[in-house]
């Protein structure tokens, strides 16, 4: 039997908790079964979610040498996943990743295989988190938080994740999930 793995996409607005998700679940899920790969961002790191600083204008040169296994822009900066993670998949581990929402689709294209997770909250506690990291401005919170309320509508999940609470319920609930996926083998296409 082929093993391979599936990409798991965290997706979900901005606020909801994703990388500390994916955070708690680095720490729970089994590292045999599942990596969880750092983001490059066209940001320095902070406090707030573990990346990879890569300049914007660095990226085209990246995205032609083949580092990334996918790229994308959104809120003004760039994204990438890096091309490492398709040796995670061919070794049958599953990979987790905090994605925009737009992106699992690419990766299906790409005869990706994909499970898509998706974390949201309610309103209230989007502003209230976005607040907190203080990222952003009034103005755009706001923005932010009506884009992310059409692109939830558009979302095609696999599992979905209420997040309205402690992050421990939320953590509970994936890994309910995804502890059936550790050491299941699946025949590749």
């Amino acid at each position: 039997m082929i093993r391979s793995g599936l990409l798991i996409a965290v997706v979900g607005p901005s606020g909801v908790g994703k990388d500390t998700l994916v955070a708690r679940l680095k720490t729970l899920l089994p590292p045999a079964h599942f990596a969880f790969p750092t983001r490059i961002i066209s940001r320095p790191a902070d406090g707030n979610e573990a990346s990879a600083y890569l300049a914007a204008d660095e990226f085209p040169l990246a995205r032609g040498r083949g580092d990334f296994l996918i790229d994308w822009e959104a809120h003004g900066l760039c994204y990438a996943i890096p091309a490492s993670v398709r040796r995670d998949l061919e070794q049958g581990r599953h990979v987790i990743v905090n994605l925009s929402r737009s992106v699992p689709q690419l990766l299906r294209l790409k005869g990706l295989p994909v499970l898509v997770v998706h974390v949201t909250a309610r309103a209230d506690m989007l502003e209230q988190r976005l607040r907190a990291r203080g990222r952003e401005f009034d103005a755009d919170q706001q923005s932010r938080l009506l884009r992310g309320e059409a692109l939830d509508r558009e979302v095609e999940a696999d599992i979905r994740i209420e997040n309205n609470g402690s992050i421990d319920s939320a953590v509970s609930a994936l890994m309910e999930a995804l502890m059936p996926l550790a050491g299941r083998e699946r025949r590749s296409a």
